[in-house]
């Protein structure tokens, strides 16, 4: 048992050396897949990552698998209770898939010539971000330092993971920002930032609500991801919602499990669109609370420290669009008004500029 683990730590070693010197996040991916594979001595090994809506596991690198195996059809979360296992933190060991009912596709693996299956989450923090999923092509039951090596290189492919998507909102703020200094249109802006929001952090959907000129009520300014039955569900009284009044004056508001929460408002119409997580950002001008940028997630999720921080600068650059499209606006109308009183001067009024 010895021999067997040193023979699983100097694979390991070797493999992490690889996948310090891989240039991409894919490249990396598919040096992980291979290593897995060749370290534990089986078929095959796959990454699958949550698409954005937190809705299906969509296929990012493989070894040992056949491209229409591959393509045997979505994986859907919800139709899927061995990786919805998986997803909450689960190791899922299977022997023979061809007698596991939950298994999803049993003619596809028996073609395939899968057998055992061990499934690992990729997680990073406690956000389930994919599944790792090991297959052997004999009856084999997996060995606790199988395993532990199969949870390690997941933790390896979450780090790479999340650095690309670190690396991915560093250019998305840098796009962001050079849009606003590119256009006065504010539409444009906003609907760049609710899309860059949901898009960069993994996401279902965003929003951007600004107060009405009363400051009574949230109007909708910019959705991304969101149905419009959802977006008519009625407004969004500022009074009758204590998360929206805590979050405007100036708290970013996390709700990991909208079910648990009794100040959410019309929660049919949250169940009845997917989302299971919030997470409300004020949005301010100087001093000043102007509306609400959010984000949903389909998963139940506790929102990070860095996702709150990320959020709040794209917060920090709808203030700055929202101001240069007033700055503007004064200095139209400023212009307009020197140009009548120029013409008024010169014309003695008799006629318009």
């Amino acid at each position: 048992m010895e021999d067997l683990e040193t023979k699983y730590i100097s694979k390991l070693c070797e493999l992490c050396g690889n996948l310090f010197k891989a240039g991409n996040l894919q490249e990396t991916l598919q040096v992980l897949t291979k290593g897995c594979t060749e370290a534990l001595k089986v078929k095959a090994c796959s990454i699958r990552i949550l698409n954005e809506k937190g809705q299906n596991l969509e296929i990012r690198a493989a070894h040992g698998l056949s491209q229409e195996y591959l393509k045997k059809g979505p994986i859907e979360i919800e139709e899927n209770p061995l990786d919805q296992k998986v997803l909450r933190g689960e190791i899922v060991s299977t022997i023979d898939v061809a007698k596991e009912p939950l298994f999803r596709y049993p003619k596809e693996g028996k073609k395939e010539g899968i057998c055992s299956l061990l499934s690992v989450p990729l997680k990073m923090g406690e956000k389930p971000i994919g599944v790792l999923r090991v297959y052997t092509s004999r009856p084999h039951q997996f060995q606790k330092s199988e395993i532990t090596i199969a949870n390690t290189l997941a933790a390896q492919g979450a780090i790479a993971i999340e650095k690309a998507r670190l690396q991915q909102r560093m250019r998305t703020l840098m796009e962001i920002a050079k849009t606003i200094n590119s256009t006065l249109n504010l539409s444009e802006v906003l609907q760049l930032i609710v899309k860059s929001a949901a898009k960069t952090m993994g996401y279902k959907a965003a929003s951007i609500r600004l107060l009405d000129k009363e400051g009574e009520t949230l109007k909708i300014r910019a959705t991304y991801g969101l149905s419009k039955k959802y977006l008519e569900k009625g407004p969004v009284r500022v009074s009758e919602s204590p998360l929206d009044q805590e979050c405007l004056a100036g708290t970013p508001v996390n709700i990991s499990d909208v079910n648990t929460k009794p100040d959410v408002g019309y929660r049919e119409e949250i169940k009845r669109e997917g989302i299971s997580s919030v997470l409300y950002v004020p949005l301010s001008v100087k001093t000043r609370s102007i509306g609400l940028l959010r984000v949903y997630s389909s998963l139940p999720h506790r929102f990070t420290a860095d996702e709150v921080d990320f959020l709040s600068a794209l917060a920090n650059q709808v203030a700055t669009a929202i101001e240069n499209a007033r700055l503007f606006e004064h200095m139209k109308r400023d212009y307009e008004d020197l140009t009548q009183s120029v013409w008024k001067w010169y014309d003695w009024g008799s006629r318009p500029p």
